[in-house]
Order: structure tokens, then sequence, then C-alpha cells
């Protein structure tokens, strides 16, 4: 059997190795939404991905006989160190054929670039940052993934351990029909409309950087104090506003308000994997086009909830669960104005009980788990 061999991405031709190699993993998986390779070769570029702005990280690609069989990213973020551990490292965007040899080979380039960085863990997968895609998906292998959640095979978890590092925390997607309803969610959620001194609202569009960056400051506050939280940088709330603000549409969004304070939120996005899979990866010469009709003709069949939260100082108020359940009730009731298939909401961490509770409540069992691995260096 051919020798595997590791390289970082020092030249063109490696980019699009590693740009080629999640579809070279899931060449047999029929759910797997090749993403835009566009989009993919930004994400990597220093100069357009603002993480590189607090952070720095290395890329690298396996081969077993001049053919890409595996990637791996490993990165130092400045922010997570500051706030967790000053000698932490993370990997990311790991993607492996079935083969402990070929993962150990990739793990052990990213410890090296690691430990060069004074790292004395790894942890992950981040891609780059928790703000992005990350977690491991482990299991709910028989359905497409929404939109920035991680898209693994089955084999891929074993590998991560086999390379010598352990389950460190778990988070959940949920699920419910497009059209469900959910009869004790509204019951509660009309009560708090009517009893409390709370309004809700939709997000205003002609304002939406400022109501972005309203999202993000409640969110900062409201996840700050959560396992692996690391803020919103103005650059990635910059990128956000650009990568929305064409297809965002007003009810997507909703905002709790108390008193004229903003002091909860919910934020809903088309699910654009449905309508990118046919592309395989390419948005020339038209599917641009198609892709942008789609989303302002709303075309999309899902929703995901990938942000929601409310201001540390109401978490433990009397009012905390009724405005949970209101906002979560409004996106469910906005849904049902969509032909859709599904509504995602995700990740939820294992350890938020209140969220997790209510989770259940209204989808039953989660169809996703996403897991994140730590080990030494």
């Amino acid at each position: 059997m051919n020798a595997v061999t590791v390289k970082s991405l020092r030249s063109g031709a490696r980019v699009t190795d590693w740009i080629e190699t999640p579809a070279i993993v899931h060449a047999e998986d029929p759910h797997f939404v090749r993403q835009l390779d566009l989009k993919e070769r930004m994400r990597i570029a220093r100069r357009f991905n603002p993480f590189f702005r607090f952070a720095r990280a290395e890329m690298f690609v396996a081969y077993r006989g001049g053919r890409p069989v595996g990637r791996i990213s490993a990165q130092i973020n400045q922010l997570h160190r500051a706030r967790h551990d000053p000698q932490s490292g993370h990997f990311g965007f790991f993607d492996c054929i079935d083969d402990v040899a070929v993962a150990r080979a990739l793990f052990d380039a990213a410890r090296g670039w690691l430990a060069a960085q004074g790292a004395t863990s790894i942890s992950g997968p981040f891609s780059f940052s928790i703000n992005e895609e990350s977690g491991l998906q482990v299991d709910g292998f028989d359905t497409p993934a929404a939109m920035l959640m991680n898209q693994a095979r089955p084999h891929t978890g074993a590998l991560v351990e086999a390379a010598g590092l352990t389950p460190e925390m778990d988070t959940f997607a949920f699920r419910l029909r497009g059209g469900a309803e959910v009869p004790a969610l509204d019951r509660l959620a009309a009560q708090v409309a009517a009893s409390a001194a709370l309004t809700i609202r939709p997000v205003r569009v002609d304002q939406f950087a400022r109501e972005v960056r309203l999202v993000i400051d409640i969110f900062n506050d409201a996840w700050s104090e959560n396992w692996g939280f690391v803020p919103f940088t103005d650059g990635e709330i910059d990128a956000m506003v650009q990568e929305l603000k064409p297809f965002y549409a007003a009810e997507y969004g909703r905002f709790v308000e108390i008193e004229g304070e903003a002091v909860a939120f919910i934020l809903a996005i088309p699910d654009v994997n449905g309508l990118i899979q046919p592309f395989r990866g390419r948005l020339l010469p038209l599917n641009w086009w198609r892709l942008l009709s789609g989303l302002k003709k709303k075309r999309f069949s899902a929703f995901r909830v990938p942000l929601m939260g409310i201001r540390r100082a109401h978490q433990n108020s009397p009012l905390a669960a009724g405005i949970l359940a209101l906002m979560v009730s409004e996106a469910l009731k906005e849904a049902r104005n969509y032909d859709l298939d599904w509504v995602e909401f995700s990740w939820v961490l294992e350890t938020n009980r209140p969220m997790m509770a209510l989770a259940r409540m209204i989808a039953g069992p989660p169809v996703k788990r996403y897991r994140y691995y730590r080990g030494p260096i």
C-alpha cells in the first residue's frame, strides 16, 4: 500500500485538492451537499476571512498515491486563548477516508504546527471558529445537514479517537416538520404576550446593519458564560451583514423588547443547502442567478435557527421561559407560511438544560448530534 504524505497548502493546486477532498470522502453519501467552491476558497484566504485578524492557521492535505484522501486545519484563536486557555490549539475541517493511518498522519501534522505555536492541547473541530461551522457529526446520517453544520461520515468520529482525542462536549440539532403546530407552546406564548410588559417585533431590514449589530450585542451577552464562547468581532459582523442583506426578510427574525429595550432575539435563515446541492460547488455560469433567485422568491425548503438568546440580566427572571416560548412560537408560525420540509434549531449544548427541555418538548428527540474532542499535543 502506498505511503501517506501530508502537505501544507503552499500552492494553488493544493488549494484545489483541499476543496475537492470532502467530495472524495463523501462520494458514496447521497445526502452530501458540496459547498460553493468560491466561498470555500475565500474561507481559507487570509485577506478575505475576518477570522485571520485575530487568529493564525495552517491547512494540510493528506495524499496516498498522489490522490487527496484527507484534510485538516490547525489554528490558534487568540480570542479563545484570552478567554479560556492561553495554550489552547484547535483543529477543524477534518475530512478523511476510513483509514486510521491517514487520520493519524493528519493529526500529527496539526499537532506539530500547534506545538510550534506554543499550544499544549488540541481541541475541535472548529472550522475555523465556534461561531462558524463547528462540532463533528456523529449521528443522524440519514438526512442532509443544514447550512453551516458539519457533514461527516459515520467512521469519522472513530478516526478522531484513534488519533488520541477524547469527547469533550456534545451539541444537538432538533427538527420540526415545516407546518408543525405546538399548541402548548402557542398557549404559553399567548399568555406571556398578553400578561407581560413586553413587545415582539420583526427585524427592520431598512436598518439591517444596525439590527445585526443588535443581534450580536445580545448574543455576546447572553452566551458569554457558555462553554467555548468566543465573542463575534466587528469584522465578522460586517461579513454577516454583507452575506445576509441581499435576501434577508423582516419576518425571518424577531426581537423581544421590554420598555423599549431589546432583551432577546431569534434569528432564522433560509437553508441554502437544498438550493446549492445540485450545483456541485459551481456558481458559474448561471448557478449564481439560480441561488439568488431561489432566495429572493423564497423557493427554499427549510429554515435553520442558528442564533437565539436572552440578555443575562433576564435569564433567571420569571419571564425567561415565556420569552423563549414566545420567540419560538413566532418563528414556527412564520414557518407555516412557507412550503417547508423542516425547521431546524441548532446547535443546542447538552448542558443547556432549559433549551434542551424546550427543544425536546416541541420537536421530540434530536435528529443529529455533533461532538467536540480534546487531546494532548
